[in-house]
Formats: structure tokens, C-alpha cells, sequence
């Protein structure tokens, strides 16, 4: 087995996990029950989980929502703290954590990883206090498109590189990172793995994943420690243990 992590993400709305087929030119999203759904990965050998936080933006703030939107936001947290309590591998949550508190809430469900979007970008003094809280919890997305980072307030400099910007988050004890290219979806190239290795540290790449070559080709470049694979997998175009061995094939190629 290699380093390289192949990581199923769920996604979760209103308690239910989201589980894709493909209808005619399109997919239909059906909800499930998540634990059941997310256990039949953990079986099928998967050393971690990305949970996707759908109703996310309601954990924040929460005295601003109210009724049937609190209410399913709530039932994620549960949800995802019942993983953590149930399923023996590490998870991994994105999706609303934008303030110190929602980094709390979502840590002390026993939730191992707490990945922290665009605010890690805009508030420094946020991901200062994430790591003091617990370092090896704290995740920060870097966020690009086309290899050029979206927006940060890390370096003075617009004109910053991935790797400058990177640099200064991981002086702040910052150990795990997620490098998402946001045009690579659209692109349907696969992830942009040379640029995610820029970060220097851990860093798992998400984005465009849509084929075991993607796959391959993410693992095999050296500094880049794991893959999130949403749809693909769940609608069952590919499965964990076909991933696992391209992925195996890919980090066996790097120099």
C-alpha cells in the first residue's frame, strides 16, 4: 500500500448523505442514510473519509437562522460526530468553518481534521487561533484557479505565488492543507497536482477528479500526500479498491 490517501467525500444535507447516479446526460442526486453509506467505504478499504458540510454556512452565527435550515445543520453535526464516534478511521469536515467557534464545535465531536476555506485566506489571526486550539486538527484550503491563488491577506503582494503564500501559513503551525483549483471541474483535465505540490507540506488535491487516470496521475507527483473523489465514486463509474490500485500504480512512478 502506498502513502497516498484515495479519500471518498460525502456530502451531507440536512442529516442525509448525497449518493449520485447518472440519469440520462446528467445525475440525480438521491439522499441516504450516511452512516450506513459512509461505513460501506471504510469496508471497502478507505483510510479516511472528507465529509462535506452542504448546510456548512448555518453552523455560523447560528442566532441569524433559524426553522428548517438550523434544523438540517444540526442534524449534520450530529451526523458527522457519530462518525467519529463509529467508524474507525480518521474524518476529515469542510463546509461553514469559517470562525474560531465553528472550528470548535466541529473539533470537539471528536472530528479529527477541521478544513477552514476562504477565511484562512482572509483572516490570519483565524488559522493563529485554530492552531493553538489544536494544531494537528487545523486543515486550510488554498484556493486557485489556473495555478494563481483566488484572494489571500497573507503577503502584501498580489502578484504572490502559491508557494510564497504557502510558506507563511505553514509558519503559523499550519501541517495539513487541501489544494483546490477552481476551474478544474469545468476543465475536466483532472486535479492541477504539480501546482498543489508548490504548498510544501501535506497537501491533498481536490477538483476535477473524474477518472482512475486523474487518479494516477495526482499520485504520482511527489509532495502531494492524498486525492478527495466525490462523484466518480458514487455514482459507481469506478470503485475505492480500482482507485486504490491506480493510485498505488501512480505514487510507484515518482522520481
Amino acid at each position: 500500500m502506498s502513502d497516498f490517501l484515495v479519500i471518498p467525500a460525502i456530502e451531507l444535507r440536512g442529516g442525509m448523505a448525497l449518493r449520485y447516479e447518472s440519469v440520462g446526460m446528467g445525475t440525480r442526486a438521491n439522499r441516504v442514510e450516511p452512516i450506513g453509506f459512509a461505513r460501506q467505504f471504510v469496508e471497502a478499504g478507505a483510510r479516511m473519509l472528507h465529509v462535506y458540510n452542504l448546510d456548512g454556512p448555518f453552523i455560523v452565527s447560528q442566532a441569524e437562522h433559524s426553522g428548517s435550515v438550523l434544523a438540517g445543520a444540526e442534524r449534520n453535526l450530529t451526523v458527522m460526530g457519530e462518525m467519529a464516534k463509529t467508524l474507525n478511521v480518521p474524518i476529515q469536515v469542510s463546509g461553514g468553518i469559517r470562525d474560531f467557534e465553528s472550528f470548535k464545535m466541529i473539533t470537539r465531536l471528536g472530528i479529527q481534521r477541521a478544513a477552514i476555506g476562504s477565511s484562512a485566506m482572509q483572516d490570519p489571526s483565524l488559522v493563529a487561533a485554530c492552531v493553538a486550539e489544536n494544531a494537528d486538527a487545523a486543515v486550510v484550503y488554498i484556493d486557485a484557479k489556473d495555478g494563481r491563488l483566488v484572494s489571500q491577506e497573507w503577503i502584501k503582494d498580489a502578484k504572490a505565488s502559491v508557494a510564497d503564500v504557502a510558506a507563511k501559513v505553514r509558519e503559523a503551525g499550519v501541517k495539513h492543507f487541501i489544494y483546490q483549483d477552481v476551474a478544474a471541474d469545468a476543465a475536466g483535465n483532472g486535479p492541477r497536482a504539480a501546482d498543489a505540490a508548490q504548498v510544501g507540506a501535506d497537501v491533498i488535491v481536490t477538483g476535477g477528479v473524474q477518472t482512475l487516470d486523474h487518479i494516477k496521475a495526482a499520485a504520482s507527483v511527489s509532495g502531494v500526500s492524498g486525492v478527495l473523489v466525490g462523484k466518480p465514486l458514487m455514482q459507481g463509474e469506478f470503485t475505492l479498491q480500482q482507485a486504490e490500485e491506480y493510485a498505488k500504480a501512480g505514487f510507484a512512478a515518482r522520481s
